[in-house]
């Protein structure tokens, strides 16, 4: 279009700019009078105004930065010649903007570009032009080389930084004022919400186990709630942020959603009022179909194949997958799950299922694996659905295995069958729960201890770690710790409890009831025994580890003397993955309540400073434990009394080997080589060797054993040295 004068360009500048304030409103309400995202807070007129400012405030940076100015007359004829169009040129900035990167281009309302003449990595070694082209931008601001690409619909309220890519999308927008999933309440373990949480970017296991455990700690609740909004309100606002180095092609709709550098969502089908944070070591994935709502997701997440996540927080590392669905729960640190289902969930680190028709509800699970077909159930209710279950650290479900809830499960005991009882198995760990009869719960106590799942998980669990970088769950991957040991302390005296008992009643009935589960009379001292047995090594192995690396008995006294007025801790916890004494937490509780600490990153620090302390905390109660247990001051040791220690140790560890070998036999047995030699039942052995190996060359055997023999060794060096 020829201009003819001056004077026409600026009647007509301001007819345009004019008609400008009242049409935009109308054209864009149009196209973007999309429903409201559903916050659970209401925003009172002062936040409302505060985020208005800071939405001003973004573009006035890149004002300042970039020194961004108005496009001038000659860049719009370019630009409409390259297919572009705007509501009003007026309200389109540029700076250090290569003008023939954009084409095709629909501007509407006010877009600041600046920064947009380089080239950026597209895939793997393949570099290309930054640019801008099919796509209708509002209200945005681009800083930095992009690669925005074939826009379905709109992008609208944002601010995209250097290095983004955005190719073949639906609609991405921002609309009112959002937290991006910050601050939604999560109904975790009970669906009415008696256990909810409040969840944010900076939610660790740790906190929120307080939260939904410690409900008669109103005050602390109360403190933590406050901590939580206090820091989501530098998250609050009108405008969303796509970050350096992001990703996002063929995804469906993304809305009012915060997008971490280095995150990649490939064919995602929505993603409504969440953040998505990612680091360059720890990125994370969102792949096809996926449905994400009101969430929070944090580094390292892999979620691909229709996964539906709804109202949930899902952690470091988090892997799931292949049409699993998740709603009012909290995932932690490397939990995982697969075609199955969990709904009000609180899943410490480490939670697996991996099985189809598996549902987990109302329950909370901490270093778990669900077998195929687990389900549990909290209908035998009146009052609505309130009843909840507890399964503590490593615990299993065989395959269709079904538990009525309220019941609680012990640590590191596999479920197998249905159990209609409301049972509570807390005080016997490593135990097998089994079906018996017409729907009664069979108890074997201490039946998983030295066996080679047990032997597996410690160190399986430390090598799936995929988180990197700072991590906001601490986890002690301990088996035997203060807090199993303890446990299996009590289980002990009750046996022996039972056995006294058993032996004064003197009836042939073989099974008694405990806690509605059914213990076999017969069987009581082997079980007594194999705690026994369990206690004591982990007390010698903890002093050995103390002890190994000294060169002298004056070394080894000096290093085991310890202040007679330490502190004893009783009670032993496991919040969400962090072992520690109970009267700590209690501590951190207490600094809440009385205002000691007031923002998230103090109470990070809290929890740190216990996993740090872990260690010391534990060589205490062990110290303790000693003198309580065999009588044995480790301010006065002999090296005699030592020599006793280190002989029964010796023993005791070569009574484990032959239980841990007897277990891997069974796996090498001939009843396992059935599915071998199908045809030819003469080359069944061989072709079991070759898929199998043998036990001798079996990588975690040899491991094991190794482990074993550097114990020995380390006992006889010791004794070698308290000798001279």
């Amino acid at each position: 279009m020829a201009i003819s004068s001056k004077k026409a360009i600026t009647s007509k500048k301001k007819s345009i700019k004019k008609t400008s304030e009242n049409q935009s409103k109308k054209t864009i309400s149009k196209k973007v009078d999309i429903k409201k995202p559903n916050n659970t807070d209401t925003l009172n007129k002062k936040d409302t105004s505060k985020k208005t400012t800071i939405k001003k405030s973004n573009v006035k940076k890149l004002e300042k930065e970039n020194k961004l100015r108005k496009i001038n007359a000659k860049e719009i004829k370019s630009l409409i010649s390259q297919g572009c169009t705007a509501f009003n040129w007026d309200d389109v900035f540029l700076c250090n903007v290569d003008i023939s990167r954009i084409k095709d281009v629909n501007f509407l309302g006010k877009v600041c570009i600046s920064n947009l003449n380089g080239y950026l990595r597209y895939h793997k070694d393949v570099d290309i032009f930054a640019s801008i082209r099919r796509a209708t931008l509002i209200d945005v601001s681009i800083d930095g080389n992009v690669y925005i690409n074939n826009v379905g619909a709109f992008i609208s309220n944002y601010m995209i930084e250097d290095n983004v890519i955005i190719e073949n999308v639906g609609t991405i927008y921002t609309k009112g004022e959002t937290y991006f999933g910050n601050r939604t309440e999560v109904s975790t373990i009970i669906e009415g919400g008696g256990r909810s949480v409040r969840i944010c970017n900076r939610l660790d296991s740790h906190t929120a186990y307080l939260i939904a455990m410690y409900r008669e700690k109103t005050l602390m609740r109360e403190k933590i709630n406050d901590i939580i909004d206090k820091y989501t309100e530098q998250k609050y606002n009108t405008v969303g942020v796509i970050k350096n180095n992001a990703k996002i092609t063929s995804a469906r709709l993304i809305r009012n959603t915060h997008i971490d550098s280095f995150a990649t969502i490939e064919n995602s089908d929505e993603i409504t009022n969440a953040t998505i944070i990612s680091t360059e070591e720890c990125p994370s994935y969102i792949g096809s179909a996926v449905i994400i709502k009101d969430s929070i997701i944090l580094k390292g997440a892999y979620i691909t194949d229709d996964v539906i996540i709804s109202k949930s927080f899902i952690g470091e590392g988090v892997n799931l997958s292949k049409q699993f669905s998740c709603e009012d729960s909290l995932l932690f640190a490397n939990c995982e799950g697969q075609h199955g289902e969990i709904y009000s969930i609180f899943a410490s680190p480490y939670t697996v299922t991996h099985h189809k028709a598996t549902l987990l509800i109302a329950s909370y699970f901490s270093f778990f694996n669900a077998g195929s077909g687990t389900n549990q159930s909290n209908h035998m209710y009146k009052l609505g659905p309130c009843h909840h279950g507890f399964v503590e650290r490593g615990g299993k479900t065989g395959s269709n295995s079904y538990i009525l809830w309220p019941s609680r499960i012990g640590s590191f005991t596999t479920v197998i069958g249905s159990h209609y009882d409301n049972i509570d198995s807390s005080e016997f760990p490593f135990s097998y729960l089994l079906e018996y009869g017409n729907h009664k719960t069979i108890l074997i106590p201490a039946l998983n201890l030295f066996g080679l799942g047990i032997c597996r998980d410690e160190v399986k669990w430390q090598d799936r770690d995929r988180r990197k970088g700072n991590k906001k769950d601490f986890v002690i991957f301990d088996v035997f710790s203060p807090y199993t040991v303890s446990k299996m302390l009590k289980a002990e005296n009750l046996l022996f409890t039972f056995i006294k008992e058993n032996i004064s009643i003197g009836d042939v009935e073989p099974y008694f009831t405990y806690n509605k589960m059914y213990i076999k009379k017969s069987s009581l001292s082997k079980y007594m025994g194999l705690y026994t047995l369990a206690i004591d090594i982990y007390l010698h192995n903890t002093l050995l580890n103390k002890i190994k690396d000294c060169d002298s008995f004056d070394e080894i006294s000096s290093l085991l003397k310890v202040d007679n007025t330490e502190e004893f801790y009783g009670q032993w916890v496991d919040i969400a993955g962090l072992i520690t004494p109970k009267n700590k937490v209690d501590n951190i509780i207490w600094a809440l309540e009385n205002n000691e600490i007031n923002d998230i990153k103090d109470l990070s620090n809290a929890w740190a400073k216990l996993y740090d302390l872990y260690r010391d905390d534990e060589w205490d109660w062990v110290v303790k434990m000693f003198k309580k247990r065999q009588m044995i001051n480790f301010n006065t040791i002999t090296n005699t009394q030592l020599r006793a220690i280190l002989e029964n140790h010796s023993s005791y560890l070569k009574e484990a080997a032959t239980i841990f070998e007897n277990d891997v036999r069974k796996e090498f047995a001939t009843g396992k080589q059935v599915s071998f030699g199908v045809d030819d039942p003469l080359v069944r052995q061989d072709d079991f060797d070759a898929v199998r190996g043998t036990i001798d060359d079996n990588a975690f055997v040899i491991k094991y054993r190794k482990s074993i023999e550097e114990k020995m060794e380390n006992i006889k060096n010791i004794i070698s040295i308290i000798n001279i």
